[in-house]
């Protein structure tokens, strides 16, 4: 009865310590050593020359229900904060960088710094998660008594209470962790640009803004890792959905826009990748297995936004994927589906072709919304696909849009002081991706003519008051490189 008792106790503990979802991050102090089962969570600098390369990692046990700690010591952050390659896995890569532990607000001249040894696993492919090992082994992290956090062995049930434990940018007069509360709202297939996301968690904690990234997503009930922060809407525009910093879900082919929305990467499985406290990506079920590597060809570009186009007769005309590469397999199986979760399954895939040179040129479409090309690598033709190849299948997407104008320019214009003007583009990809500008005198000068035009990317541009009058001409491209109709500004002396 005690013991029944005891672990009821255990169970029902709130480490949210009470407050609600969505309420304010918390800062956290370890007075009185209230927070001391985070110490294992810290400020994770990957790039010591770049501020910009902060993130949130934590210290994972790896010890396999072992007592005994003979292995490395790990960090696990999320993928983007160590690699940006979409399409191939980082392993056993050095790395600079460092990590402070007891992290706590009012605790800077104390923190515990150790020193990054090797990125040993990290994917944006499908996932968002890096494993990086210490200089500092395991065991004498847990003779400073820093506790790592253990990983969740089975995924968040419904309306689950979350926690996020991390370092936030914004605090820089108060820095330290900080403790944000939300509720699971199920899983979803993410779109950003050219990464393609399977399975994140949903979820809506307050106070995540950039070094956030790698944070753990903990059960709020357990404290253990059910996975790791991964991106965020909360400081993008729907008019940006689906591009860099503003991921979209997909519903029914169609992209979606959730706003002031946060997304995880799943860390369940992760504790199949450790054999006696030491990581091994060949052991069964890791989820950091994969020996799939893609090289693309000379001509690849990312197409990420194409949009359907007519010819002279109004008929459709589709793009197509034009997708150049090699595998280090003797052969490769694809298939294009509306889901990305569908390039998991085996049904479908096109009979198994020669893996070397290859150009994947088939149309995209016909109706308009995301699309994917899902590629496998295989021996042979007779070879039965096995669960670590249709885990990690290589996965692009295109969002296909109707045919139709590009947005017009949106210009800021603004007189001088020395009576010239500045002229500032409007940039929103991916409606309004680039300008193209010429001018001249009025008369001279037909912006209807598409001779001339130069392209301009970022910035505003400077007219001095000596060349007025002056006709300028713009035009808006989309990402799929479609021009608006030109507008026209006429300066004034």
């Amino acid at each position: 009865m005690i013991t029944l008792f005891s672990a009821e106790l255990a169970q029902a503990r709130d480490y949210g310590e009470g407050h609600a979802n969505g309420s304010p991050a918390i800062a956290l102090d370890n007075a009185q050593g209230r927070h001391e089962h985070w110490r294992a969570v810290g400020r994770l600098q990957v790039d010591q020359a770049s501020q910009k390369s902060r993130c949130t990692g934590a210290l994972i046990d790896s010890r396999n229900g072992e007592s005994q700690a003979a292995g490395p010591a790990y960090i696990l952050t999320s993928g983007h904060c160590v690699t940006r390659h979409s399409l191939n896995f980082t392993h056993n890569t050095p790395v600079q960088g460092y990590i402070d532990f007891d992290y706590f607000l009012g605790n800077m001249q104390r923190t515990q710094r150790h020193e990054l040894k090797q990125i040993v696993s990290a994917t944006v492919r499908g996932a968002d998660l890096a494993l990086i090992e210490l200089q500092t082994p395991l065991q004498e992290l847990l003779d400073l008594s820093i506790e790592p956090l253990k990983l969740s062995h089975r995924p968040p049930a419904d309306s689950v209470d979350l926690m996020i434990v991390g370092v936030p940018s914004g605090h820089e007069n108060a820095p330290g962790l900080r403790l944000s509360l939300c509720a699971y709202e199920g899983a979803e297939d993410l779109v950003e640009e050219v990464f393609v996301f399977r399975g994140f968690y949903k979820h809506r904690c307050a106070g995540i803004a950039p070094g956030s990234s790698g944070s753990p997503l903990l059960d709020r009930r357990s404290n253990h890792i059910i996975g790791v922060t991964s991106t965020s809407t909360g400081r993008a525009k729907a008019e940006n959905r689906c591009q860099t910093n503003a991921p979209c879900e997909i519903k029914g082919g169609q992209p979606a826009w959730s706003p002031d929305t946060q997304y995880s990467s799943p860390a369940t499985g992760l504790q199949n990748c450790f054999v006696h406290g030491r990581f091994n990506p060949d052991a069964e079920q890791c989820t950091l297995r994969s020996t799939l590597e893609m090289t693309l060809g000379e001509d690849y570009s990312p197409k990420t936004y194409r949009r359907i186009t007519l010819d002279r007769q109004g008929n459709p005309v589709f793009p197509t994927w034009s997708w150049p590469f090699s595998l280090n397999t003797p052969m490769y199986r694809y298939k294009t589906t509306r889901s990305a979760t569908e390039c998991e399954s085996p049904h479908y895939y096109k009979d198994a072709a020669d893996a070397a040179n290859v150009l994947i040129d088939d149309p995209v479409g016909p109706e308009a919304g995301m699309h994917f090309l899902c590629i496998i690598g295989v021996t042979s033709q007779a070879q039965r696909p096995a669960q670590e190849m249709m885990n990690k299948p290589v996965v692009i997407a295109m969002e296909l849009a109707p045919a139709g104008p590009t947005r017009m320019p949106e210009l800021t214009i603004d007189r001088l002081s020395e009576g010239g003007y500045r002229v500032e583009p409007y940039f929103s990809a991916p409606s309004l991706w680039v300008y193209t500008f010429k001018s001249g005198e009025p008369d001279a000068v037909d912006c209807d003519e598409p001779d001339g035009y130069t392209p301009h990317f970022e910035g505003a541009r400077t007219y001095e008051a000596s060349k007025l009058p002056l006709k300028l001409c713009s035009k808006a491209h989309d990402l799929s490189k479609q021009a608006s109709l030109p507008r026209t500004d006429l300066l004034m002396p």
